[in-house]
């Protein structure tokens, strides 16, 4: 298992959101997605490593707004 860490930045400083493991990170990703829609695109989403290395990143003030797989 290899685990991830969810950031959300809708007021300037990433938070946490949540830990998963990366078997799950497709669905994690569709759930980023649906909630930054569902907030008028007013939160950007990373995925990291323990780390804390960004690996992917939504990132709502880009259009088209899409994964930046890093």
């Amino acid at each position: 298992m290899t685990t991830r860490h969810l950031k959300a930045n809708s007021r300037g400083s990433w938070a946490n959101v949540l830990s998963f493991d990366e078997a799950n990170g497709h669905e994690v990703r569709q759930a980023c997605e649906i909630l930054m829609w569902a907030s008028g695109a007013t939160v950007s989403f990373k995925i990291t490593d323990d780390a804390g290395v960004t690996l992917a990143s939504l990132d709502a003030r880009q259009r088209p707004a899409v994964w930046q797989i890093r």
